[in-house]
């Protein structure tokens, strides 16, 4: 394999982009060199979104008016807002309830986290909502078994919470001087928390035996390290890259591109004639009415690939449309994915040079994600070529072939990913061996492999990985960590799995997405 087959060229470089409507995310993996756009559609400002707004802006002042459920949720909802239930309990926001406690607590913290307001409301409501079900089910646990805030305690529980601490110690004369509303509001929050934290405290409390925290501390403290090689889309050779791209022009034609995208076909009629009839620009429709991600920029999208447009209309043969116009056209309006759009040509499309490093990469990346059987085939025997070339000397093959070699630092084996040991999530600086090794049958052969032994190439994605294991090492400060913390590594995991086993009860009814945004932001 010469260096002449190879495409080094920096993501972003020389490239178009593929244009996707569908999640607003990127197409893939970092393997793929095409850059993604994406169409989302803006929320509408519903009353139901207005209110949640209103009570985020109240939050972050940590006040909310006794009325304020009453006046912007209305009478139907004025006893409470619920979200789910946990046994016969609901789960549900009221003025002064633990719920509504919460939605203070996380405004608060959440208050200065972007500019995305929705976002941020929902963040509020759903870390609220979370804390509310745990703090509902842990409380039932408390009922069946007894549990009682008893006087002593909530007293108690008084002077150590800090509401009336001066210079960092409880102050008789600042509790005397708090208002009786205060004080009962402390005491309320306290007594109907002291259940609930007597059995979160018991679970993360419970001592494991020495026997147990010695096989951990063990597990932990034996790991092996590896090397390995990546083999992956940039290896398949330029002139058959470039040769598919010749026999697939269409695929690679180039153009410059603006946006308006809308929600309904009559819309888009009315914008697409404002334009043809010179009533407005196409920038200030984008500005004003499109519901894209372009909007702000004029509608620019910037230079895409003719394959990334096809899937992101409804009728795949309209991308064609685009194909065939020049510089300065219109077309459209045409539907996509939960869109209309009109499309102008910044540019008239241009057919790909076929030589140009930025286009082989981008034809690479194109093949190992939609076509991936032409490059797999070929990365598959580079593997296996590779794996009895370096059977002598690992790394001395890797530079040979011209493969960057990495090396994973000892791992014990932990393909499960228990928090109590290291991972490779850890230990594997290019996280390509991490992301292949899931299963229990994979994990056993890198681990019962002889050392020095290569195994047969490992699929990652759109990779081969081909892994050696290289040696043995005891990390004995590890396991002397886990066996002087493993009650507390314990006990918080108890606090863990006892919380997940609470949300996959049957007891548990969520309808919290459903509740956010019919009533919260008000879309139904």
């Amino acid at each position: 394999m010469s260096s002449n087959d190879k495409t080094d060229v920096k993501k972003g470089e020389g490239e178009a982009k593929a244009l996707d409507f569908k999640k607003g995310k990127k197409n893939g993996t970092t393997e793929k060199e095409q850059k993604v756009v994406a169409v989302k559609p803006k929320s509408h400002i519903t009353p139901g979104w207005v209110f949640g707004m209103i009570v985020l802006l109240l939050i972050a002042v940590s006040f909310v008016l006794a009325p304020a459920i009453q006046a912007f949720v209305g009478p139907n909802n004025a006893d409470g807002i619920v979200f789910g239930k946990y046994g016969k309990e609901d789960i549900k926001y009221a003025y002064g309830n633990y719920f509504y406690d919460q939605v203070q607590n996380f405004g608060g913290q959440y208050k200065n986290t972007g500019d995305n307001a929705t976002q941020t409301l929902y963040q509020v409501w759903k870390s609220a909502y979370d804390s509310t079900v745990l703090f509902t089910a842990v409380n039932q646990l408390a009922s069946k078994a007894g549990i009682i805030a008893a006087d002593e305690v909530v007293n108690r529980a008084i002077i150590n919470g800090g509401a009336y601490n001066k210079d960092g110690k409880f102050d008789v004369e600042l509790y005397q001087k708090a208002t009786s509303e205060s004080k009962a509001s402390v005491e309320k929050s306290i007594r109907r928390s002291v259940p609930y934290q007597i059995v979160i405290d018991d679970m993360g409390s419970a001592l494991s035996s020495s026997s147990e925290a010695d096989y951990v501390a063990k597990m932990s403290s034996e790991g092996r390290s590896f090397n390995y090689v990546d083999i992956n889309a940039s290896l398949y050779p330029n002139e058959k890259a470039s040769a598919y791209a010749l026999q697939n022009k269409q695929l690679f034609y180039s153009m410059d591109l603006s946006i308006i995208s809308v929600e309904t076909e009559d819309e888009a009629k009315t914008l697409s004639s404002a334009i043809a009839n010179g009533e407005k620009t196409f920038e200030e429709v984008a500005l004003s009415s499109s519901k894209d991600n372009y909007s702000a920029n004029e509608g620019k999208v910037g230079t895409v690939y003719y394959f990334g447009l096809v899937t992101n209309f409804k009728n795949p043969e309209d991308a064609t449309k685009l194909l065939t116009a020049k510089s300065g056209d219109f077309v459209g309006p045409l539907e996509g994915p939960g869109a209309w759009s009109i499309y102008r040509l910044d540019s008239t499309p241009l057919e790909a040079d076929y030589a140009s490093p930025a286009l082989l990469s981008t034809v690479k990346a194109y093949l190992a994600s939609s076509d991936d059987s032409i490059v797999d085939d070929y990365l598959l025997a580079f593997a296996n070529d590779f794996v009895l070339d370096a059977k002598d000397d690992f790394a001395s093959a890797a530079e040979k072939a011209e493969l960057n070699l990495v090396n994973v630092a000892a791992t014990p084996y932990n393909i499960a990913q228990s928090t109590y040991m290291n991972n490779f999530s850890n230990t594997d600086p290019q996280g390509k061996l991490a992301n292949a090794v899931s299963t229990e049958e994979l994990g056993k052969k890198l681990y019962t492999a002889e050392l020095g032994t290569i195994l047969e190439p490992i699929k990652s994605n759109t990779s081969y990985l081909v892994v050696q294991a290289v040696e043995e090492i005891a990390d004995e400060g590890m396991g002397s960590y886990i066996q002087m913390f493993y009650n507390y590594l314990s006990g918080s995991q108890n606090q863990q799995d006892f919380s997940k086993a609470l949300y996959t009860s049957d007891q548990f009814q969520d309808n919290f997405l459903g509740t956010f945004f019919s009533t919260i932001l008000g879309q139904g």
